[in-house]
């Protein structure tokens, strides 16, 4: 397991500070992007199997963990992919990296890959769409963001209750209580605002050209099998496509904490590909 863990600040143009860590001793980069009410903590299983592969950069998306957002700018998922632009750029190097993202991260994924064939390969797990035209989506997330303004304790034990599955270990529970515990609640009820805000929609599926899999938990409520099926069919568009696949964990929500072990071979089986 790789010991050379650094972080660091990566500020934007927008004055926002996004927390960064890396950490592996492998020549390629694999960029891991998490969900709503998320932290790079939601990776950290995923860190012995892979840095010794890979160069693994995780990082908090503004208003999330340890990353700052400004109101001023508020956050928005336009800004979001914007932002992973501006940490790639500033790195330098590395022009093929691996993505890999959990739902709200897998949405940032694909539209910077529609917009960067560079891209080598995309894991999505309990991957989002766009629900920013469907007026009942749009009230639940409003919803959702305005009981935060309240408190995060407010929406913390509904959060576990919809985001874990039920045959889940209390192990599980208590790391995904600890990171939305750790919210500030205006930054994440901003990033609720972001997902169904109108400048949420879906990215040009048919650009993306890369190999991709989708993985999906037997029991999320959240991000159903049925929508890794739909997005199976999308991605690439009708023309000649890079494979695609969908992989199914036993989880709700939070596949990489509840079932590592098929997260890491559905990821291993995509990445042996390559």
């Amino acid at each position: 397991m790789a010991t050379d863990m650094k972080t660091y600040y990566h500020t934007t143009s927008h004055g926002t500070r996004i927390f960064v860590e890396e950490c592996g001793t492998g020549s390629e980069l694999m960029v891991l992007m998490h969900g709503l009410g998320g932290t790079t903590n939601a990776f950290q299983p995923l860190v012995a199997p892979f840095s010794s592969k890979y160069t693994m950069l995780r990082f908090d998306f503004p208003g999330s963990g340890f990353s700052t957002f400004s109101k001023q700018s508020p956050p928005s998922i336009p800004q979001f992919v914007d932002d992973l632009t501006s940490i790639l750029k500033e790195r330098g190097g590395h022009d093929n990296p691996i993505l890999v993202g959990h739902s709200l991260g897998s949405i940032v994924a694909m539209h910077y890959a529609s917009q960067h064939p560079e891209v080598k390969a995309l894991v999505l797990i309990g991957p989002g769409r766009s629900a920013s035209h469907i007026p009942a989506a749009v009230e639940r997330m409003t919803g959702l963001g305005n009981a935060a303004l309240n408190g995060i304790t407010d929406i913390r034990d509904s959060t576990i209750a919809n985001n874990v599955a039920p045959t889940s270990s209390d192990l599980v529970r208590t790391i995904v209580r600890q990171m939305i515990s750790s919210q500030d609640a205006e930054g994440y009820a901003a990033t609720c605002f972001a997902a169904c805000a109108k400048s949420h929609t879906d990215p040009d599926y048919a650009a993306i050209k890369c190999p991709a899999v989708l993985i999906a938990g037997d029991q999320d409520k959240i991000s159903p099998l049925s929508r890794s099926e739909e997005l199976k069919e999308l991605i690439g568009g009708d023309g000649e496509k890079a494979s695609v696949s969908v992989e199914i964990v036993q989880s709700g929500h939070q596949q990489v904490l509840e079932d590592t072990a098929g997260v890491v071979r559905a990821m291993e089986k995509l990445l042996s590909s390559l």
